[in-house]
């Protein structure tokens, strides 16, 4: 079971490395609260977020008390909570990694193929087991499984109630971030979406990045982007982009290429990238030639 940890904890922390707390994007109207009632449930919010011990308190308070404060208060709030979340889930994976509540959970989710805590927590008798999968529901995980083995990820759906109180930016940040969690686009080492869903998604990246520079979350989503566009034009390591023996992009590559391109005019980076490939691939028969090659390098090593 140990060899695997490692890449499970990886898998785990992929979904957006948090770095500090810095500048918000603060364009929104303030809500209709005044300083000293943001003030007051800014400071409560504050006793709970700062001890791992009550992170599931602060969850809860927040998501009670969001709307009684200002959007700039609400957004330094819900990415503390993030900030948080993202702090404790190593120390929370350790907790559900013995094999005996491993055991537990294999057990009953053999029984239903469903991860939710509502199904586990029906079937599970084991009060320790239970206690710490009551754990990972209020402190804001939820549970993902690979090669037979359970670890927790973050459970970005779950801040979408905090959207309305946020600025457009970290509303936008959230909404990508839950895409990707509720469905990851690699699994195993191999693309498990469509290719135009794996496009939009990149798109998705490089629109917040256009956007919002000056973001909070800026310098996390411009590093998932970069990722996402090695990720589309090269594929991954089970799911290449042009078939092994004939080097031929796939169909269903080009396709998605080209439906991308469709009614736009080619004005953003990922855009252009495409456009340029395909005037390549059209002049190679749809081959990796050493000219498409250097372009494709020269395109992932640039910024």
């Amino acid at each position: 079971m140990g060899w695997k940890k490692t890449g499970l904890l990886s898998i785990a922390f992929a979904l957006g490395s948090m770095g500090g707390f810095g500048s918000i994007h603060t364009t929104d109207t303030v809500a209709a609260a005044t300083v000293k009632e943001s003030a007051k449930v800014y400071n409560q919010f504050q006793q709970y977020v700062q001890k791992p011990a009550s992170l599931a308190n602060a969850r809860n308070y927040l998501i009670n008390h969001i709307k009684e404060v200002d959007t700039w208060t609400a957004t330094q709030m819900t990415l503390q909570l993030e900030n948080a979340q993202k702090a404790y889930l190593p120390v929370y994976s350790e907790k559900v990694f013995p094999e005996n509540v491993q055991k537990e959970i294999n057990n009953a989710f053999s029984k239903s193929k469903n991860l939710t805590y509502s199904t586990l927590l029906n079937a599970i008798k084991d009060a320790n087991v239970r206690n710490m999968l009551i754990e990972g529901r209020d402190k804001g995980f939820k549970l993902e499984t690979s090669e037979g083995m359970y670890y927790p990820v973050m459970h970005y759906e779950g801040f979408k109630s905090f959207k309305p109180y946020v600025t457009k930016d970290i509303a936008a940040y959230i909404d990508i971030m839950a895409t990707e969690s509720n469905q990851p686009s690699v699994f195993d080492a191999a693309i498990v979406i469509s290719w135009t869903e794996l496009t939009n998604r990149a798109l998705a990246l490089e629109d917040f990045v256009t956007k919002y520079p000056a973001s909070n979350r800026s310098t996390v989503l411009q590093k998932e982007l970069l990722n996402a566009t090695s990720r589309l034009l090269y594929g991954s390591s089970n799911t290449p982009a042009y078939d092994y023996d004939e080097q031929v992009i796939k169909p269903e590559v080009k396709k998605a290429y080209e439906n991308a391109l469709k009614g736009n005019k080619g004005d953003t980076r990922i855009l252009m990238i495409l456009e340029k490939l395909l005037q390549l691939l059209d002049s190679t028969n749809n081959k990796l030639t050493p000219e498409v090659e250097k372009f494709l390098n020269q395109t992932v090593n640039s910024k």
